[in-house]
């Protein structure tokens, strides 16, 4: 193996001892460490702050876009995630705010086209 390729392995098992490490922790410490409510009431946001991380580029930026600078109005996902956003407010369920979402998606992508 070449150099690259050892590196590459390295990573990735660093990356398994890692994920099995964060994953494992609260299992292998059990009741011996104390989590204060803050940290706890803090760890309810992440899959939020990780959605939002994920999505929000997606959502806002064009596929080649490389700086916040190439935000247009006129760019269909901004709308469909708008419309999905009001629906899903308006009605608290996932199949309309899907189909609403994509609706108006594609109605931009044809009237800004």
């Amino acid at each position: 193996m070449n150099d690259s390729s050892m590196r590459i392995a390295y990573l990735i098992f660093g990356m398994i001892v890692m994920t099995f490490v964060a994953r494992c922790f609260f299992i292998f410490l059990g009741n011996r460490i104390k989590i204060s409510e803050w940290a706890l009431e803090t760890i309810r946001y992440a899959p939020l702050a990780a959605l939002i991380a994920i999505l929000a580029p997606e959502i806002f930026l064009p596929v080649s876009a490389s700086s916040i600078a190439e935000f247009n109005l006129r760019f269909p996902n901004i709308w469909g995630g708008i419309a999905a956003l009001i629906a899903f407010y308006f009605t608290r369920k996932m199949i309309p705010t899907l189909v609403i979402g994509m609706a108006v998606y594609t109605a931009a992508r044809f009237w800004f086209a």
